[in-house]
C-alpha cells in the first residue's frame, strides 16, 4: 500500500486527513458493506424493539430507548470490526481520536449559533410565535432526546458513513467521488432497514406491517433533499482539519436535529416542552437553510485552518533552510 509523504507545508498531517491509496474495487466493495451493514443494524434494532413492543404492550419511549441500545451496541463493534478484519487498518484513519473536547465543542457551537442565526430571525420576523415553553420538560427532552440520539443516530451513523463508507472511498476514489456516493447512499439506507425490520419483527412474532423504505409520514422527495443536504453538511463537518473530526460531525449531527425537533415541538414519543405556533406554515423550510448555512459555516472553517497550517508550514520550512 502506497504511504502518503508528508511535507513541511502539508496542511493536514492528522492521519484521519491523509489519503492512503487503496484499489478501486477494494474501496468501493468495503464502502457498500459498511453501508449495508448500518442498515442491517437500523433494521435489527427497530426490529427487535416492535416485537417485544408489541409482545409485553411496552410504550413507544421504553421502544425507543431499547432501539438506540440496540443499534450502538449492534454498529460500533462492527464496524470497528470491519475496519480492523476486513481493512486490517486503525481506527485513527476514520476519525476517532482520544481528542474529544475541541471537535466535540466546535460541532455543538456550529449547529447552535447556526440554529440561533436561523431561527431568531424567523421570530422577530413573526413566522413563529413561542407559545409556551415548559422548562421542565425541555430538560427532560434534552435528557431523553440527546441519549437516544447520541446512542441510535449521532454517533453509530457517523462512525459508519462519515466514518468507515467515506474514509474507504475516498482513499480508493478520492474526496470528491467519496462526498457524492456517501451522501447519495444516505437517504438510502431504508432500503436494507425496510425489509430487514419488517423480517425481524415478524420472525420473534411481531406485526412487522409493511415494507417501508423512507420513514412513515415523510414525503420522499422532500426527505431525500433534506438527507442529501445534511449529508454534504456532516462531510464538510467531518472534513474539518482537526483531531478527531468525526467527533465535529457527530455533534453537529445530534445538535441540529435537537435545535430541529425542539422547535417543531419534540418527536412522536416525547414533547420538547416549546409550544410554538407556526404563523407563516413555509418557514418549515428554514431546518434546510439551518443545514445550508452550518456546511456553509464548516467549509469556511476548514479553509481557514488549511491556510493557517499552510502557513506555519511554509514559515517552518523557511526557518530549516540554511
Amino acid at each position: 500500500m502506497p504511504a502518503h509523504t508528508l511535507t513541511p507545508g502539508d496542511p493536514s498531517p492528522l492521519p484521519e486527513h491523509t489519503r492512503r491509496p487503496i484499489p478501486h474495487g477494494r474501496a468501493a466493495v468495503t464502502a457498500v458493506v459498511g453501508w449495508v451493514f448500518l442498515g442491517l443494524g437500523l433494521g435489527v434494532a427497530i426490529g427487535i424493539s416492535e416485537a417485544l413492543g408489541q409482545s409485553f404492550g411496552w410504550g413507544r419511549l421504553a421502544e425507543v430507548l431499547l432501539q438506540a441500545l440496540l443499534m450502538t451496541a449492534i454498529v460500533v463493534p462492527g464496524i470497528v470490526a470491519l475496519r480492523r478484519r476486513l481493512d486490517h487498518r486503525g481506527l485513527d484513519g476514520l476519525g476517532v481520536s482520544r481528542s474529544v473536547v475541541r471537535p466535540l465543542t466546535l460541532g455543538v457551537a456550529v449547529g447552535a449559533v447556526t440554529g440561533l442565526l436561523v431561527w431568531l430571525p424567523a421570530g422577530l420576523a413573526g413566522w413563529i410565535r413561542v407559545e409556551q415553553v415548559d422548562v421542565a420538560a425541555f430538560l427532560g427532552f434534552l435528557l431523553l432526546n440527546g441519549v437516544v440520539l447520541a446512542l441510535y443516530e449521532a454517533f453509530p451513523e457517523e462512525l459508519a458513513l462519515r466514518g468507515y463508507v467515506w474514509t474507504n472511498l475516498r482513499d480508493g476514489w478520492g474526496t470528491a467521488v467519496a462526498t457524492l456516493v456517501t451522501t447519495a447512499l444516505f437517504p438510502f439506507i431504508g432500503v436494507v432497514v425496510g425489509p430487514v425490520r419488517w423480517a425481524v419483527t415478524t420472525v420473534l412474532g411481531g406485526d412487522g406491517g409493511h415494507i417501508e423504505v423512507f420513514p412513515a409520514g415523510n414525503d420522499p422527495v422532500v426527505y431525500i433533499v433534506q438527507l442529501v443536504l445534511f449529508g454534504l453538511a456532516l462531510i464538510a463537518a467531518r472534513r474539518i482539519p482537526l483531531s478527531g473530526a468525526l467527533l465535529v460531525a457527530v455533534a453537529f449531527h445530534w445538535t441540529q436535529l435537537t435545535v430541529t425537533r425542539t422547535v417543531l415541538g419534540g418527536t412522536g414519543w416525547l414533547d420538547s416542552g416549546w409550544a410554538i405556533a407556526w404563523v407563516e406554515p413555509d418557514a418549515i423550510v428554514l431546518v434546510l437553510v439551518h443545514i445550508v448555512l452550518a456546511g456553509i459555516v464548516f467549509v469556511a472553517i476548514r479553509r481557514r485552518l488549511e491556510r493557517r497550517a499552510g502557513r506555519t508550514g511554509a514559515a517552518n520550512e523557511g526557518t530549516a533552510s540554511p
